[in-house]
């Protein structure tokens, strides 16, 4: 199944210049989806409505500055994530450290190349989707941790007293329901080893529990 395309929201108040950014990522690149907003405001209400991925952001705007949009988000744990590209006429050097200061991630200069500005949005994608699978593998290794020992000590119990009854035994079937419902959550752990960078050891049943390897 091919993945959903990347939402790239577009912030500039003057139409021409989005529909040149919408050109150039819209006409050569089906792996995104475009949003626009025309001032601030409608790019915050936007961002709370359509979690984009990444954020092509004017600076001089009449109602919220980029500066400002970029600030509010930065200070939003819900948005903070999501990689802010200024593109703007302002070329000074003080301009461009204020944009960093305030938490963005990249600053691309008018007139746009649109090779450069296809370029750093697939990189900054790249590095969000790392950031995302390293959380990810964050999350799987805590997982891990937690069920191991817990499921190890289930499993083993219930495979020794199981295999002292018969089929006749009160219990022997009850038994065997609950093995083999352990036996999915096996298959659940075994299905971790295809995520890209982690890797599988033992499972439940075998030599030991799933062991993650996310070095």
């Amino acid at each position: 199944m091919s993945e959903p395309p990347k939402k790239v929201l577009i912030v500039d108040d003057t139409m021409p210049n989005r529909e040149l950014l919408k050109a150039v990522l819209g006409d050569t690149n089906s792996d995104y989806s475009l949003l626009e907003a025309d001032c601030g405001g409608a790019a915050i209400e936007t961002v709370g409505k359509e979690m984009p991925d990444i954020i092509l952001l004017d600076i001089q705007m009449p109602d919220i500055d980029g500066y400002e949009v970029c600030r509010r988000l930065k200070a939003d744990k819900k948005y903070r994530h999501i990689p802010v590209l200024f593109i703007t006429a302002l070329t000074a050097t003080d301009e461009k450290v204020k944009g960093f200061e305030c938490g963005a991630e990249d600053y691309i200069t008018k007139p746009i190349n649109p090779a450069e500005v296809k370029a750093r949005i697939k990189a900054h994608l790249n590095v969000r989707e790392t950031e995302r699978l390293k959380t990810l593998q964050d999350m799987i290794t805590t997982y891990n941790h937690n069920m191991n020992q817990p499921l190890m000590v289930i499993y083993t119990y219930l495979d020794i007293l199981h295999s002292k009854l018969s089929d006749q035994d009160i219990g022997y079937k009850e038994l065997a329901k609950i093995k083999k419902e352990l036996d999915k959550i096996n298959d659940i752990l075994k299905k971790i080893q295809t995520l890209e960078k982690v890797k599988t050891v033992n499972y439940v049943g075998g030599a030991g529990m799933i062991d993650l390897d996310t070095k």
